[in-house]
């Protein structure tokens, strides 16, 4: 394919409200945001956003795994520190009963 082709084909799908998606594989629909600088001549700036961004899977799993591993050592944590309090409360008591 040509470079014109290629340009050609870039601005009818632009008119459609198309563009290519992030990984080239399909056409999405161009989001535009509107933005009205002076009132009195209506003039608009269009900007193009891209809502939809995809993440890789490992990144979409890293905070339900660091938030789960955080509330086990902080249980963890817990169960110790109990564990230790009722050991030295109870020589206390053996001790000074």
């Amino acid at each position: 394919m040509s470079k014109s082709s290629v340009k050609k084909t870039l601005a009818q799908a632009k008119e459609m409200g198309l563009e290519l998606s992030p990984d080239g594989k399909s056409w999405v629909p161009i989001e535009e945001l509107v933005v009205k600088l002076n009132p009195d001549k209506h003039k608009q700036v269009r900007i193009s956003v891209n809502k939809k961004k995809e993440n890789s899977t490992w990144t979409r799993w890293i905070f339900p795994i660091v938030s789960v591993a955080s509330v086990l050592v902080i249980i963890g944590a817990l169960i110790v520190a109990w564990r230790i309090l009722n050991i030295i409360l109870g020589v206390a008591v053996f001790f000074y009963g």
